[in-house]
């Protein structure tokens, strides 16, 4: 249109397309501006790798990878215990008659506090005991109590004691001197009543309680009776040594005995 028919040709073809470019130009300015474009979804690592564009920048980063999650540590099986050894016991070892306050003996004696019987021991401190006793003896059957005084905390410790005894007696009974061999066949029997008797003893002796528990009294003194008429002659008569022997039987006199048993802790 802007050329003649005698226009060269190169000045037709360079007129016509800046005729077409201005065309352009105006048909894009009266159009509307064009809504923003969504943003197109991230491509996943496959697809990015197929794509046209992919192939196309070889040199392009991967995407980065999310962090892995570390599992926990599990609890180890071995536990090593660290427990702290308990301290040694560093208070003194407290006196045998205070671990062991209580004993039970078995007594054979002469005049002891049982005579043939059990006796039962309460140490009171480790100097202080008192001793209980119950059994039989010439005097009948018989029961006893003493108190002694230690002289030692260690485990061997002498003693002195006092005690009281008290013996409820036979009764009747009677002797046949016929039974005698050496006995004078025509003397008659002699009956006597054996009563009660109390007497009082002093004793040294000693005591022993071993670490497991053994437990060894022995005794020595003397026992005096303080009623004189325990026993009596109801029919018949006594010969001089007869009565000697009676009287060293029922009276008294020297106290002897040896017990053992065990102390209790």
């Amino acid at each position: 249109m802007l050329g003649t028919s005698t226009m060269h040709l190169d000045r037709r073809l360079f007129a016509g397309l800046c005729c077409a470019g201005s065309l352009a130009t105006q048909q894009a300015n009266a159009q509307p501006a064009p809504a923003a474009a969504e943003p197109a979804p991230a491509a996943t690592p496959a697809a990015a790798a197929t794509s046209p564009d992919a192939l196309e920048t070889p040199y392009s980063e991967p995407p980065t990878a999310p962090p892995a999650s570390v599992p926990p540590a599990a609890p180890s099986r071995h536990k090593i215990d660290l427990a702290v050894p308990p301290k040694p016991d560093t208070r003194p070892t407290l006196p045998i008659r205070a671990r062991r306050k209580l004993a039970l003996t078995g007594e054979l004696g002469w005049n002891g506090l049982a005579g043939f019987g059990p006796i039962l021991t309460y140490h009171v401190h480790p100097r202080v005991s008192l001793d209980l006793g119950v059994g039989f003896s010439l005097l009948g059957p018989k029961v006893g109590l003493r108190g002694r005084y230690n002289f030692l905390t260690t485990p061997f410790t002498p003693f002195v004691g006092v005690g009281f005894n008290y013996a409820d007696g036979f009764g009747q009974f009677t002797t046949d001197p016929s039974d005698d061999p050496k006995g004078d066949p025509n003397r008659e029997p002699v009956t006597i009543e054996q009563g009660h008797a109390y007497l009082v003893q002093s004793v040294v002796g000693f005591d022993f309680i071993h670490r497991h528990g053994f437990t060894l009294v022995g005794t020595l003194g003397y026992a005096w009776l303080l009623n004189n008429d325990n026993y009596r002659v109801l029919a018949g008569t006594l010969t001089r040594d007869e009565k000697r022997g009676f009287n060293f039987a029922f009276k008294g006199g020297l106290v002897l005995g040896l017990a053992m048993g065990y102390a209790f802790q």
